[in-house]
């Protein structure tokens, strides 16, 4: 029996002096992945350990014709309000010191009314440890009465010059999701309102079965409106072209996907294309979340978790 315990005694020793290099080595690996960032950046060692609760919000608004439909510009409106509530949500359990958080919005062309542009800047807010308690709350303010005179200011800009420019979602993947929106200090992420469609006069490409848009037309002559329509997807290998790679710290929210046309099966498919088209450039699956054009009630706790991570 006592050799017996010796040998269990043993193995127990071995399994926790095996663990403990294990434990050991991960740490200076996370060491050194934290050293070499602070080398290549400008963030200080305390702002990188705490890299996952530093906020980096970007928020990519679909100004195409999308938002004459229903009550959609109520919606958004009411989301982006909700975001700014969750952001600042976040904030405020922070200490002052590390304070180093961020939401910001984008276009994709940018518009050419100066004053869109004037209220998107703004919006883009930034919160250090030298902010203010009262520029925190003003931020709220500013994301409750903000967007819907931007969205007033996109339809008469529409007016003036017959018909939306249409928003590049595709373009703005390619050039500028790296640079504007993913960084080394913080957590990414990035909220897209649009109802799923993309096209841009500009970027109309195809191969094969991939392109970098999908329309309402095109969708119908997809003719995927049966219960195999996943199974036709994968087979003619259809979806969106990838526009970049390597987004693996980065995290999207894409709301507001909707459709007119007939099939029962339409918003599904959309959502599938999003979802393939997100995998393959890098984003992880956990990190991927899309909704249709739900009320604003419901979408304020799908923001809320996923922001805070809940």
């Amino acid at each position: 029996m006592p050799t017996l315990l010796r040998k269990i005694g043993a193995i127990v020793f071995l399994t926790l002096f095996t663990a403990c290099i294990e434990e050991t080595k991960q740490e200076k690996e996370n060491e050194l992945e934290i050293a070499q960032k602070e080398i290549s950046s400008i963030c200080p060692k305390h702002i990188l350990q705490n890299k996952n609760n530093n906020l980096n919000i970007s928020i990519l608004l679909d100004l195409s014709d999308r938002i004459e439909k229903g009550n959609q510009m109520e919606k958004d409106s009411a989301y982006l309000s909700s975001l700014a509530k969750a952001f600042i949500s976040h904030v405020k359990t922070k200490r002052l010191l590390f304070l180093e958080d961020r939401m910001q919005l984008f276009f994709n062309p940018e518009p050419s009314n100066q004053k869109i542009n004037e209220i998107s800047e703004k919006m883009s807010i930034v919160f250090t440890k030298t902010s203010s308690k009262n520029s925190i709350e003003k931020s709220q303010t500013l994301y409750n009465k903000l967007p819907s005179q931007l969205y007033h200011l996109a339809k008469a800009d529409a007016e003036k010059h017959k018909g939306y420019p249409g928003s590049d979602i595709w373009r703005f993947f390619e050039h500028d999701v790296k640079d504007y929106c993913i960084d080394d200090c913080h957590r990414n992420i990035l909220v897209i309102l649009t109802d799923g469609y993309m096209y841009h006069y500009k970027t109309v490409m195809e191969n094969k079965g991939r392109t970098s848009f999908l329309t309402p037309k095109g969708l119908s002559r997809l003719k995927l409106n049966k219960p195999n329509w996943r199974d036709e997807l994968e087979k003619k290998d259809l979806g969106f072209i990838p526009a970049t790679t390597n987004l693996n710290d980065l995290e999207v929210l894409v709301i507001g996907i909707s459709s007119d046309n007939e099939s029962a099966y339409a918003q599904d498919v959309i959502e599938a294309y999003w979802y393939k088209w997100l995998l393959e450039m890098g984003v992880q699956e956990s990190n991927i979340k899309i909704k249709n054009a739900d009320i604003a009630k419901n979408m304020e706790k799908v923001i809320f978790d996923f922001v805070l991570n809940k």
